[in-house]
């Protein structure tokens, strides 16, 4: 008695990728504005992550369900604290 998962909507699809592509463009206005050093801060981080979740945008139709797209999700944070750790462990190697 398998339970068939229900596919996402059109419209949770194209809520998803026009979060991720507000995201973007969010980052590049903060890294673009000459006033506040701590936005353009923000916009740095915003933007590595942003790249990384854009990858889950071709997942964000209807043949697929949200739990895959949370499943895509996770893998682009781990893929994320891996670069950040190995990124922090060449530092420590280097002093």
């Amino acid at each position: 008695m398998s339970k068939r998962e229900r596919t996402m909507s059109a419209r949770t699809g194209r809520i998803f990728t026009v979060g991720i592509i507000g995201l973007c463009l969010l980052a590049l206005l903060f890294i673009f504005q000459p006033l506040v050093p701590e936005l353009f801060t923000a916009g740095c981080i915003m933007v590595v992550v942003g790249g990384l979740a854009f990858n889950m945008v071709p997942y964000a139709n209807p043949q697929n369900t949200v739990r895959r797209m949370l499943k895509v999700g996770l893998i682009v944070i781990i893929i994320l604290v891996v670069a950040v750790a190995i990124a922090i462990g060449f530092v420590e190697i280097l002093l």
